[in-house]
């Protein structure tokens, strides 16, 4: 079998934009119905598409589900390391992560409905909890306090918890208000008012 190799290549990004299509309208559908309520009938109508082409992309509702929180907590992940990488001292490492953070919240307002909102029961609750994990276990490092491993990872885990709360708290104030256009700064202040809770608890902390 002979195949044309310009003919692949040609193929591949049609493939790919059609596919980065199909999270996108997965995941703006998601934010609003939740995973539960939300079928693949859905997704396929609002793309334009069959639901057999559907299938040829992602072989589940939960498999396409899942990738939307993985690119999700890999872009966040990689903004945080890319940040963090510039600032220099822990306080300012901190305040960086949140600001950072809270930009992404901002921004990419569906695909944190999908963490915060609809994530925390039945078969997706898993999905949220790697998020955290994943969150966790970068801000341990930033905390540069002569303290045990497992304080110093319940502290992270902390911090982990101020931003989630701040964030689905916003959330669920913008879906009360029926999702206006974020106000200017909200991010920076988000940031501000979580970091400065953060960084007066962690200034706080002794050893036990």
């Amino acid at each position: 079998m002979v195949i044309n190799e310009e003919h692949v290549v040609a193929e591949r990004p049609a493939h790919g934009e059609r596919r980065e299509a199909l999270l996108l309208v997965a995941r703006s559908i998601f934010a609003v119905k939740g995973f539960q309520s939300t079928t693949m009938d859905d997704i396929a109508k609002v793309a334009g598409f069959t639901k057999p082409i559907l299938y040829q992309y992602f072989d589940s509702k939960i498999d396409l589900y899942r990738e939307i929180v993985a690119q999700t907590a890999e872009k966040l992940l990689t903004s945080l390391r890319e940040a963090v990488d510039t600032a220099q001292s822990p306080r300012e490492k901190i305040e960086v992560a949140f600001r950072v953070y809270f930009e992404m919240v901002v921004s990419e307002t569906d695909a944190f409905r999908i963490l915060f909102i609809h994530s925390h029961e039945g078969e997706t609750a898993g999905d949220l909890r790697a998020v955290e994990f994943g969150l966790v276990s970068f801000i341990e490092p930033l905390i540069a306090l002569r303290i045990k491993p497992d304080h110093r990872r319940q502290l992270a885990a902390g911090v982990v918890g101020i931003a989630e709360g701040a964030a689905t708290a916003w959330l669920i104030q913008q879906e009360g208000k029926g999702w206006p256009t974020p106000s200017e700064g909200v991010a920076e202040r988000l940031a501000a008012r979580s970091a400065t809770l953060a960084w007066g608890g962690l200034r706080s902390v002794h050893l036990d």
